[in-house]
């Protein structure tokens, strides 16, 4: 019963119905709290969720159950990366590896560690190993396609993403890719359309979201300079953020200083307002963007259960 009741988790969690996988998985471990299965499981859905701390634990209690298990591990690196700790997802994922040296569902927990750490020549490598492992898999070859489209190669990251929509219609990474691949064409209804589905699928998944602030972006020229600024500030580690952000004000000190020492006081006034509708700018954008966005949202019709 209760391997029938953790596949019932697993097609929910698959099909992107995260909260109705929760909701059977703390049924099946309420009957049997010490399947390990069923805790690395909910870890992946309490990740989705954002709950990272209810993740680790269910993580921990999962390998603390089976400790030679690979799901088990997978879990715990899959939670260490989401909490920024790149290292201990490593020695999670090397555990799993040597557990099992040809599972692809390992090569893909490295293409996303090396992704984390900007490493993407390394991701794609591992991605495309997990792929040659078990071609049929979508998962895999939705994160190749994601990964291609970082790397440029719009044709080869479509035609995957596609593949996977022709057997899965409602596979949200490939949805994601897909309408960013039409977005960077100038197809701009089309990623939207993709972005809707997206949303609808899962309202609180983070690709999707990301989708359709993109497609507000290149709809709003004005609003869509604040994301596309705020996306390459944060693109990187907190450490790169902040250090852009002092060097830029660095840059209007340094500015001012060397429009005074060199007689020319009257741009200092031009200078120091341009620098105050920049903060300025960078304050009240943020609010009127997500404003539209979430305008945007109450246009996509939700299907039932969210």
């Amino acid at each position: 019963m209760s391997r029938h009741t953790l596949a019932l988790a697993r097609r929910h969690y698959g099909h992107g119905q995260v909260d109705q996988a929760i909701d059977v998985l703390l049924r099946l471990l309420g009957e049997d709290p010490d399947l390990a299965e069923a805790h690395a499981l909910l870890a992946f859905c309490l990740l989705k969720r954002k709950r990272l701390h209810v993740a680790a634990l269910e993580a921990a209690r999962a390998l603390e159950l089976e400790p030679d298990s690979v799901y088990s591990h997978l879990a715990a690196a899959l939670v260490a990366l989401a909490r920024r700790r790149p290292s201990e997802a490593e020695t999670h994922l090397n555990a799993a590896r040597e557990l099992d040296p040809a599972a692809a569902v390992i090569e893909d927990g490295f293409a996303r560690l090396h992704l984390a750490w900007g490493h993407d020549e390394r991701a794609l490598a591992h991605a495309r190993r997990a792929c040659e492992l078990e071609p049929d898999d979508l998962d895999y070859r939705a994160l190749l396609a994601s990964l291609e489209f970082r790397r440029g190669d719009r044709g080869t990251a479509e035609a995957l993403a596609r593949e996977v929509l022709e057997l899965d219609p409602e596979h949200l990474e490939a949805l994601c890719v897909l309408g960013h691949c039409e977005l960077a064409a100038g197809r701009v209804d089309d990623a939207r359309q993709h972005a809707a589905w997206a949303v609808q699928l899962d309202p609180m998944d983070e690709q999707a979201l990301t989708l359709l602030a993109a497609v507000k972006a290149r709809r709003s020229p004005l609003l869509g300079l604040w994301w596309r600024f705020q996306s390459y500030l944060t693109a990187g580690s907190r450490t790169r953020t902040v250090v852009l952000l002092l060097g830029l004000f660095l840059l209007y000190q340094i500015g001012m200083i060397a429009l005074s020492q060199n007689g020319l006081q009257r741009w200092t006034l031009p200078l120091s307002l341009l620098w105050l509708g920049f903060c300025a700018y960078t304050w009240i954008a943020p609010g009127l963007f997500w404003r539209s966005v979430k305008k945007e949202l109450q246009q996509v019709r939700l299907r039932p259960g969210f």
